[in-house]
């Protein structure tokens, strides 16, 4: 379980992943996964009550790096030195070349085994995404059969918003340091359940405790504590913004 009281990412530190992620054109999968690495780095030093090894704008394009390989959405080293100089360095246009580069190559690679020392050579991250697809595909409310997708034109238009906003949850669980805290399961399903109550939909079941059963593999109880510490340590306020509900989406 993580501590929720370590020193995490900040919200420019994520919007520098973002960012990186966007200009090597990365999924959301991948960025999440950086964004976790990185989280447990910042844990890890404040655990070991330690200065930071690793210089911050390096170590955060590195978890980057490694979330590629996890997510298997390979970079090349070179694609990632030139945007993490490109945005350590915004005002310069060209890219390192000759022995600058050959330098910045041999502190990425070392830089590279401290970093997975750091993090136990454990990589592995379960992102509540994969987990909010499934339940939404078993639910029913895709339009297709097959391996469920992130990707919510999979889903009946009445459900399309709530997918959309169960999915931005999750990402604010990512920014929140909360993806490492309880089960991906049970985390999607707070997901859920706080898109579904902004929406002012009611779920597909007689109670709370029965659908969390069914989906979270929890009590209700337990499915509301996290739905409470996600609204508590997450900055959901824009999700709450111009909402309107949608067509009712229960079973007939």
């Amino acid at each position: 379980m993580s501590d929720i009281r370590a020193r995490h990412a900040t919200e420019k530190e994520i919007a520098y992943l973002r960012e990186a992620s966007s200009m090597l054109r990365l999924p959301t999968s991948t960025w999440a996964t950086g964004v976790v690495l990185f989280h447990r780095y910042c844990e890890f030093t404040y655990q070991q009550n330690t200065i930071e090894p690793l210089n911050t704008h390096i170590c955060l394009i590195l978890c980057l790096y490694l979330a590629t390989k996890v997510t298997e959405e390979p970079r090349k080293q070179q694609d990632m030195i030139n945007v993490g100089y490109k945005l350590a360095h915004p005002t310069i246009e060209t890219h390192p070349v000759g022995d600058h580069l050959e330098a910045l190559r041999n502190t990425m690679t070392k830089s590279e085994l401290v970093l997975m020392r750091i993090l136990g050579f454990d990589m592995y991250v379960e992102l509540p995404h994969v987990w909010i697809s499934y339940i939404f595909h078993g639910m029913g409310w895709c339009k297709n059969s097959g391996i469920p997708s992130n990707n919510t034109e999979d889903l009946d238009p009445h459900v399309k918003r709530i997918a959309d906003t169960a999915y931005t949850t999750a990402n604010k669980v990512v920014e929140a340091a909360l993806v490492d805290y309880t089960s991906a399961r049970v985390i999607a399903a707070a997901c859920i359940v706080i898109a579904m109550d902004i929406h002012r939909e009611r779920l597909p079941a007689r109670n709370l405790d029965e659908w969390a059963y069914v989906w979270a593999k929890a009590s209700g109880s337990y499915v509301k504590d996290i739905r409470r510490l996600i609204e508590d340590r997450a900055d959901l306020t824009n999700l709450y913004d111009n909402v309107e509900p949608v067509p009712s989406c229960q079973a007939e």
